[in-house]
């Protein structure tokens, strides 16, 4: 019984003292601040900062070109010719047009070995409708960085919100290096831990276990 008792003390210690399967270690954590940017969907320049959702790419040469062309008809060519922005297209749902200010929504895939690309030129009311999500469905944090909560120790995705007949990018704008907040109650863990392992040791010496 006391043999059980001593590995059952020597886990609990030894518990607090994985990393990273138990939170971080001491040191530094990265603090991340986010912004609100208001979407105004009718200025075809503001409606720009869409392009860091990750369902909207920001069209390069390749990419575009080949999006106008796949607006008059589906686009075929080799998967093997395809280069690895255009394969990049598979990931999107929308692509932004820079020179022309159109948002397209693109439709990629492979088919049969073959790179196949459909596109259709939509609004930009239409890919902040689909993207945007209600704030009572996003994460905790982002809840709190719309409640003016800025400051977070963990890094989320640029995400758009609509709330109150608005859309609003909520996103990264600066990081830093900051003091561990916990550093005190690790500490106290760590060494709680540490004195759980010494004990459950000696008791399995004592007793010959």
């Amino acid at each position: 019984m006391r043999s059980f008792h001593a590995l059952f003390a020597f886990l609990i210690g030894f518990a607090p003292l994985i990393q990273p399967v138990v939170g971080n270690g001491l040191g530094s954590d990265t603090q991340y601040t986010y912004e609100i940017t208001p979407v105004n969907i009718s200025d075809t320049e503001s409606v720009e900062s869409m392009y860091h959702l990750s369902a909207v790419v920001y069209g390069t040469d390749s990419q575009v070109g080949m999006t106008r062309a796949a607006a008059s008809t589906t686009v075929s060519r080799p998967k093997e010719t395809i280069s690895p922005a255009l394969s990049g297209l598979i990931d999107v749902q929308f692509l932004v047009d820079d020179t022309k200010d159109q948002y397209y929504r693109v439709d990629a895939r492979i088919v049969d070995d073959e790179f196949r690309l459909g596109a259709t030129p939509v609004s930009a009311r239409t890919v902040a409708e689909e993207l945007a999500v209600a704030p009572d469905t996003t994460p905790t944090t982002i809840r709190e960085i719309l409640n003016g909560e800025p400051a977070h120790f963990y890094r989320i995705s640029p995400t758009l919100v609509a709330k109150d007949d608005r859309f609003l990018l909520v996103e990264p704008a600066n990081t830093e290096c900051v003091a561990d907040p916990l550093a005190v109650p690790k500490l106290i863990s760590y060494a709680f831990g540490a004195a759980l392992m010494v004990w459950s040791i000696g008791v399995k010496a004592y007793f010959g276990q």
